[in-house]
């Protein structure tokens, strides 16, 4: 039996439906049409690639959310195997220096993308804490690997157990006394979506060296990578239904069974029920048990536990469009701004520029330039009762800082658009506007991210939720592994 839905046909039933597509959704449908598995992928937006998308603002392409990918453009990493396995033909940009950093009374320190002249600087800018920089980056590696080999291998072994209990500031402050420093060691912290004190170190270690074999911005941007991978399913058969609402994912027996959907174009919504034997959820882990399967299905005890779960931070997001600016100063001014040396002030006054034309020019027009500022908000939802305010007073706070950046640069301003917690909610349903999904701390990574067991078979989640932790290159290896468990005939069951 056929839908015929905006005038194209979709087959009831299918092998696989893939709820969300998200990096996950897309990396694991690819894999399953490419195992042979006849695949529906469901997005309720217009665009593929979740926060790895774009928008277009008067010949503007602006990220949505994600602005660098490790790894990917290295065809000898784990995750640039896997690309390559898919054929997916992006070009990626390599990023160098990786970060750059401004704090107040030091130079700013532009983080090379190489390993040992990133420790060659460290060392000349604190000759004092020499040793410390050699003894800290020795376990730093070690836990690199020793991570890698647990998370993404499943090979339990004690020194990845033994560190995994502590936070990037407690290994900060048994190594080193300058607090400035470990003020720069962190930096990049608000990456993670929450405070240093709360993020793992052996999460942290892994993703921090990942960065030496290569940081990557995707020529023609974010959404360039997201339609490869969209391309590259359709290609070996898979079907993509944009513009489709999961409501409700169908339990039989224990079993998910397939998917009720609701269509969200311009015309009259109309339900559609689509079946399939595997299910596949890249949505928010919390609004798949709580709200797509429902407490009388999966027994309270899942919701209970994702809902004792801290999340990241939400990400205030500002795009501007800029004509006519200094690309030397534009560069200039890329990277993390902290108003001190107290980590704390992650969730308070820092925030990030990036400068996406700086790698790919093309994303705006002739004699133009993008600029994206990035900021965490300690919000929650339910706590804002006036969201244009909350808006107004956050860019209010940013455009103050830029001016004192990029004295004139209100001048220059052809675009500008905000995305507060509640875009981020709208869009992805992520639990409060989560920026990664789950925070990453030592209490939060692997199994523990998900519900220990449901009496659901055949279902799996995959995304920025589960093990080892949020970001693009997890999600990949993620989604991997999802689709290498259901090819290879293994239960489901909220697998990760």
């Amino acid at each position: 039996m056929l839908h015929i839905i905006y005038g194209r046909e979709y087959p009831e039933q299918v092998d696989a439906i893939v709820i969300g597509a998200g990096m996950g959704g897309l990396v694991c449908a690819n894999f399953l049409a490419r195992g042979g598995m006849k695949v529906l992928l469901l997005e309720r937006h217009y665009a593929l690639g979740g926060f790895c998308s774009t928008f277009t603002r008067k010949g503007f392409v602006f990220d949505a959310a994600t602005h660098f990918y490790p790894l990917l453009g290295n065809p000898s990493t784990l995750t640039g195997k896997l690309l390559r396995e898919l054929e997916i033909p992006t070009e990626w940009v390599k990023m160098d220096p990786v970060d750059q950093y401004h704090f107040p009374g030091l130079p700013p320190f532009a983080v090379p993308a190489d390993f040992e002249q990133y420790l060659e600087k460290l060392r000349a800018w604190f000759p004092q804490e020499a040793a410390a920089i050699d003894a800290y980056f020795a376990e730093v590696r070690q836990a690199y690997l020793y991570g890698l080999l647990l998370y993404f291998r499943e090979v339990a072994n004690e020194p990845a157990q033994r560190l995994a209990k502590f936070t990037v500031t407690e290994k900060l402050d048994q190594h080193f006394h300058d607090p400035r420093l470990k003020a720069i060691l962190m930096a990049d912290s608000p990456h993670w979506g929450s405070l240093p004190s709360r993020t793992s170190y052996l999460f942290d270690a892994m993703l921090r060296m990942a960065y030496f074999l290569g940081n990557y911005y995707p020529l023609g941007g974010s959404q360039r990578f997201a339609d490869d991978l969209g391309i590259a399913l359709q290609a070996r058969g898979g079907r993509i239904l944009k513009y489709a609402e999961v409501q409700s994912i169908l339990i039989e027996e224990g079993k998910a069974r397939g998917v009720r959907i609701r269509t969200l174009s311009r015309r009259a919504p109309r339900e559609y029920v689509f079946r399939s034997p595997i299910v596949v959820s890249n949505a928010d882990a919390l609004h798949t048990y709580r709200d797509l399967i429902g407490a009388e299905k999966c027994g309270p005890a899942a919701i209970e536990h994702l809902e004792s779960l801290s999340p990241t931070y939400p990400c205030f997001l500002m795009h501007l469009g800029l004509r006519g600016m200094d690309p030397e100063a534009l560069a200039r001014a890329e990277g993390y701004y902290w108003s001190s040396f107290d980590p704390e002030d992650a969730i308070r006054t820092v925030f990030k520029i990036f400068i996406p034309t700086h790698f790919a020019p093309g994303v705006a027009p002739p004699g133009c330039q993008i600029l994206i500022v990035q900021k965490l908000t300690p919000v929650r939802l339910e706590q804002v009762t006036d969201w244009a305010a909350h808006r107004a007073a956050v860019e209010g706070e940013i455009m103050a800082r830029l001016r004192q950046i990029l004295p004139g640069i209100e001048d220059h301003i052809v675009v500008k658009s905000s995305a507060t917690a509640l875009t981020s909610f709208r869009y992805t349903n992520n639990w409060q506007g989560a920026m990664l999904g789950w925070e990453m701390s030592p209490q939060q990574l692997g199994a523990a991210r998900l519900p220990s067991a449901t009496p659901i078979d055949n279902l799996y989640l995959t995304g920025h939720w589960t093990r080892p932790g949020g970001g693009v290159t997890p999600v990949i290896i993620s989604a991997q592994r999802v689709a290498q468990s259901i090819l290879s005939g293994r239960p489901g069951g909220s697998t990760s």
